[in-house]
Protein backbone atom coordinates (compact mmCIF):
# COMPACT_ATOMS: atom_id res chain seq x y z
CA UNK A 1 0.00 0.00 0.00
CA UNK A 2 0.60 3.82 -0.08
CA UNK A 3 -0.44 6.88 0.37
CA UNK A 4 0.96 9.95 -0.59
CA UNK A 5 -0.11 13.62 0.64
CA UNK A 6 0.43 16.95 -0.06
CA UNK A 7 -0.41 19.96 2.21
CA UNK A 8 -0.06 23.20 0.28
CA UNK A 9 -0.51 26.38 1.89
CA UNK A 10 1.42 29.51 3.13
CA UNK A 11 4.00 30.37 5.84
CA UNK A 12 2.54 30.54 9.50
CA UNK A 13 -0.54 28.33 8.34
CA UNK A 14 0.90 25.43 10.17
CA UNK A 15 1.50 22.92 7.41
CA UNK A 16 4.90 21.61 9.01
CA UNK A 17 2.49 20.41 12.44
CA UNK A 18 -0.20 19.03 10.13
CA UNK A 19 2.05 16.89 8.26
CA UNK A 20 3.67 15.77 11.75
CA UNK A 21 0.35 14.78 13.12
CA UNK A 22 -0.24 12.94 9.90
CA UNK A 23 3.14 11.04 9.95
CA UNK A 24 2.88 10.25 13.39
CA UNK A 25 -0.33 8.50 12.95
CA UNK A 26 1.24 6.43 10.09
CA UNK A 27 4.40 5.31 12.04
CA UNK A 28 2.23 4.48 14.90
CA UNK A 29 0.79 1.79 11.99
CA UNK A 30 3.96 0.65 11.73
CA UNK A 31 4.45 2.04 8.07
CA UNK A 32 7.25 3.41 6.31
CA UNK A 33 7.49 7.77 6.56
CA UNK A 34 9.32 9.56 4.24
CA UNK A 35 8.17 13.65 4.42
CA UNK A 36 9.96 17.03 3.14
CA UNK A 37 8.72 20.68 2.88
CA UNK A 38 8.92 22.86 0.14
CA UNK A 39 9.54 26.56 1.37
CA UNK A 40 9.25 29.91 -0.56
CA UNK A 41 11.47 32.76 -0.53
CA UNK A 42 9.63 34.31 2.52
CA UNK A 43 8.99 31.79 5.83
CA UNK A 44 5.78 33.83 6.98
CA UNK A 45 3.57 34.33 3.98
CA UNK A 46 5.51 32.59 1.44
CA UNK A 47 4.93 28.97 -0.33
CA UNK A 48 4.91 26.22 2.00
CA UNK A 49 4.42 22.73 0.52
CA UNK A 50 4.54 19.50 2.72
CA UNK A 51 5.24 15.97 1.12
CA UNK A 52 3.95 12.65 3.12
CA UNK A 53 4.72 9.88 1.59
CA UNK A 54 3.50 6.66 3.32
CA UNK A 55 3.80 2.83 2.39
CA UNK A 56 4.35 -0.88 3.84
CA UNK A 57 7.59 -0.78 1.95
CA UNK A 58 10.59 1.03 1.07
CA UNK A 59 9.70 4.79 -0.10
CA UNK A 60 12.99 5.88 -2.01
CA UNK A 61 11.76 10.10 -2.25
CA UNK A 62 10.22 12.24 -0.22
CA UNK A 63 9.15 14.13 -2.84
CA UNK A 64 5.52 13.32 -4.35
CA UNK A 65 5.70 13.05 -7.95
CA UNK A 66 3.37 14.85 -10.81
CA UNK A 67 -0.35 12.97 -10.66
CA UNK A 68 0.68 10.54 -7.31
CA UNK A 69 -1.19 12.46 -4.74
CA UNK A 70 -4.10 10.81 -3.11
CA UNK A 71 -5.07 14.16 -0.69
CA UNK A 72 -4.46 17.13 -1.44
CA UNK A 73 -4.92 19.68 1.34
CA UNK A 74 -5.05 23.44 0.31
CA UNK A 75 -4.77 25.37 3.17
CA UNK A 76 -4.22 28.07 0.80
CA UNK A 77 -6.00 27.90 -2.24
CA UNK A 78 -3.24 29.58 -4.87
CA UNK A 79 -1.21 26.72 -3.44
CA UNK A 80 -3.42 24.25 -3.76
CA UNK A 81 -4.01 25.29 -7.76
CA UNK A 82 -0.20 25.87 -8.01
CA UNK A 83 0.51 22.16 -7.15
CA UNK A 84 -2.70 20.70 -8.70
CA UNK A 85 -0.30 18.86 -11.12
CA UNK A 86 0.90 16.68 -8.58
CA UNK A 87 -2.84 15.05 -7.73
CA UNK A 88 -3.69 12.04 -8.81
CA UNK A 89 -6.92 12.28 -11.52
CA UNK A 90 -8.14 9.75 -9.04
CA UNK A 91 -7.41 11.64 -6.04
CA UNK A 92 -9.67 13.84 -3.61
CA UNK A 93 -8.65 17.63 -2.45
CA UNK A 94 -10.28 19.36 0.69
CA UNK A 95 -9.48 23.10 -0.23
CA UNK A 96 -9.88 25.63 2.56
CA UNK A 97 -11.75 29.06 1.05
CA UNK A 98 -10.14 31.73 2.42
CA UNK A 99 -8.09 33.41 0.04
CA UNK A 100 -4.46 35.20 0.94
CA UNK A 101 -3.46 37.23 -1.27
CA UNK A 102 -0.12 37.49 -2.54
CA UNK A 103 2.33 40.75 -2.89
CA UNK A 104 2.07 41.24 -6.42
CA UNK A 105 -1.91 41.34 -6.12
CA UNK A 106 -1.86 43.82 -3.18
CA UNK A 107 0.34 45.81 -5.15
CA UNK A 108 -2.11 45.88 -8.40
CA UNK A 109 0.64 43.99 -10.41
CA UNK A 110 -0.91 40.53 -10.37
CA UNK A 111 -4.14 39.39 -10.61
CA UNK A 112 -5.41 37.11 -7.66
CA UNK A 113 -8.09 33.92 -9.43
CA UNK A 114 -11.61 34.04 -7.92
CA UNK A 115 -11.85 31.14 -5.71
CA UNK A 116 -14.88 30.09 -8.06
CA UNK A 117 -12.10 29.69 -11.05
CA UNK A 118 -9.96 27.89 -8.53
CA UNK A 119 -12.64 25.67 -7.32
CA UNK A 120 -13.34 25.06 -11.17
CA UNK A 121 -9.26 24.05 -12.45
CA UNK A 122 -9.54 21.92 -9.27
CA UNK A 123 -12.33 19.76 -10.23
CA UNK A 124 -10.69 19.31 -13.78
CA UNK A 125 -7.63 17.70 -11.99
CA UNK A 126 -9.98 15.62 -9.85
CA UNK A 127 -13.61 15.50 -9.63
CA UNK A 128 -13.48 14.74 -6.11
CA UNK A 129 -13.35 17.83 -3.69
CA UNK A 130 -14.48 19.81 -0.82
CA UNK A 131 -14.51 23.95 -0.24
CA UNK A 132 -14.80 24.53 3.61
CA UNK A 133 -14.37 27.00 5.80
CA UNK A 134 -11.46 26.24 8.03
CA UNK A 135 -9.85 29.41 9.04
CA UNK A 136 -13.84 30.96 9.38
CA UNK A 137 -14.25 28.15 11.76
CA UNK A 138 -10.60 28.23 13.62
CA UNK A 139 -11.87 32.55 14.10
CA UNK A 140 -15.23 31.01 15.75
CA UNK A 141 -13.06 28.67 18.01
CA UNK A 142 -10.83 31.98 19.26
CA UNK A 143 -7.78 32.02 16.71
CA UNK A 144 -6.99 31.78 13.06
CA UNK A 145 -4.41 29.54 14.00
CA UNK A 146 -6.21 26.56 14.12
CA UNK A 147 -7.28 26.26 10.77
CA UNK A 148 -4.72 23.51 9.75
CA UNK A 149 -6.39 21.47 12.98
CA UNK A 150 -9.82 22.11 11.06
CA UNK A 151 -8.43 20.85 7.87
CA UNK A 152 -6.85 18.13 9.56
CA UNK A 153 -10.71 17.39 11.24
CA UNK A 154 -11.66 17.69 7.19
CA UNK A 155 -9.36 15.62 5.98
CA UNK A 156 -10.44 12.68 8.16
CA UNK A 157 -14.07 12.39 6.64
CA UNK A 158 -12.77 12.02 3.11
CA UNK A 159 -10.77 9.41 3.86
CA UNK A 160 -10.35 6.33 6.62
CA UNK A 161 -6.56 5.84 6.62
CA UNK A 162 -6.42 8.25 9.38
CA UNK A 163 -8.53 7.20 12.21
CA UNK A 164 -9.73 10.01 14.29
CA UNK A 165 -9.24 8.93 17.77
CA UNK A 166 -5.63 8.51 16.30
CA UNK A 167 -4.97 12.32 14.86
CA UNK A 168 -6.64 13.15 18.17
CA UNK A 169 -4.07 11.58 20.18
CA UNK A 170 -1.19 13.04 17.71
CA UNK A 171 -3.06 16.11 18.23
CA UNK A 172 -2.96 16.84 21.59
CA UNK A 173 0.29 14.46 22.56
CA UNK A 174 2.74 16.68 24.75
CA UNK A 175 0.97 19.63 24.79
CA UNK A 176 -0.62 21.73 27.99
CA UNK A 177 -4.56 21.22 28.52
CA UNK A 178 -5.44 24.47 26.94
CA UNK A 179 -4.04 24.36 24.17
CA UNK A 180 -5.46 20.01 23.07
CA UNK A 181 -8.33 21.13 24.23
CA UNK A 182 -8.30 23.81 21.78
CA UNK A 183 -6.91 21.63 19.55
CA UNK A 184 -9.29 18.72 19.68
CA UNK A 185 -12.08 21.17 19.35
CA UNK A 186 -11.12 22.51 16.05
CA UNK A 187 -10.20 18.93 15.36
CA UNK A 188 -14.05 17.96 15.73
CA UNK A 189 -15.22 21.04 13.96
CA UNK A 190 -13.52 20.19 10.92
CA UNK A 191 -15.06 16.76 10.92
CA UNK A 192 -18.58 18.48 10.97
CA UNK A 193 -17.75 20.67 8.29
CA UNK A 194 -18.15 17.24 5.59
CA UNK A 195 -21.15 14.68 5.74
Amino acid sequence: MKLDVLIAGVGGQGNLFASRVLATVALEKGLEVAATETIGAAQRGGSVVSHLRIADRTIYSPLVGQGQAEILLGFEPLEALRNARLLSPEGVWVLNSTLVPTVLSNMGLDRYPELDEITAALKQRSPRGYVISASDTAMSLGSSLLSNVVMLGALTKVTDFFPPEAVERALSAGLKEERAQANLAAFRAGRSLLP
